[in-house]
């Protein structure tokens, strides 16, 4: 649900796309090809040592606990900070 959220917000303000495109685009190539994992406590207080540890923000935390309790492989982002913990990150360099 992170993603989800984060895509919405880096889509309007770091690329200008408007909402409408950005939540169509979610619900036709997105949502029918993945599963939202839910995230609960677990994933918080795993959150709270990759804070401390690296220093990562709170949200870069929460998505670093989630890929690490469900046991990912990767992370699709272009946040540099990821590599700072280790996890592999996936992303198209244009």
């Amino acid at each position: 649900m992170l993603v989800l959220d984060e895509v919405i917000y880096i889509s309007r303000k770091k690329y200008g796309v408007p909402l409408a495109d950005t939540v169509d685009f979610i619900d036709k190539a997105v949502l029918p090809y993945v599963d939202v994992l839910p995230i609960s406590v677990e994933e918080y207080l795993r959150a709270k040592t990759i804070m401390t540890k690296y220093g990562l923000k709170s949200s870069d935390s929460i998505h670093v606990a989630t890929i690490e309790n469900y046991g990912l492989q990767a992370v699709a982002s272009e946040d540099q900070d990821f590599d700072k913990v280790g996890i592999k990150r996936l992303w198209v360099q244009y």
